[in-house]
């Protein structure tokens, strides 16, 4: 990570960073609730781009969720990435999402900040009449 920490990039770009894990939420302008401003973000871009997706939601059959569902894609962001306990926890959740060859999309804090290009990874969700 180009700042070290995941809080030090979120300070450099001008935020708050939680100063416990999950601590502060921010809430979407569609409304749903999110874990952190970088939820936030996909969050609004799946908004402005009419994309109807659902929170939080259950992997099929699994104590696994996923931050975001857009029809049969699950959308995820590793925000902790790099965080020895998340990783191994990381580990588990993606051997079970390829065990049941479940489609998904990965977001991580680089694609975020400093420059978001996360919407690189999402544009396949937007339908071609709203391109």
């Amino acid at each position: 990570m180009r700042f070290g920490t995941w809080n030090k990039t979120i300070k450099k770009a001008g935020f708050y960073p939680n100063p416990v894990l999950f601590a502060k939420k921010q809430i979407a302008g569609d409304g749903h609730q999110c874990d952190s401003l970088s939820e936030k973000i996909i969050d609004d871009w799946l908004t402005s781009k009419k994309i109807i997706h659902q929170k939080n939601v259950y992997y099929p059959d699994s104590k696994y969720t996923a931050d975001f569902k857009v029809n049969d894609i699950f959308i995820e962001f590793f925000g902790l990435y790099g965080v020895k306990e998340y990783n191994r926890n990381l580990a588990k959740k993606l051997k079970f999402i390829k065990d049941n060859q479940l489609k998904i999309i990965r977001i991580y804090p680089q694609d975020i900040f400093p420059k978001s290009r996360f919407h690189y990874l999402l544009d396949v969700l937007i339908k071609p009449e709203n391109k």
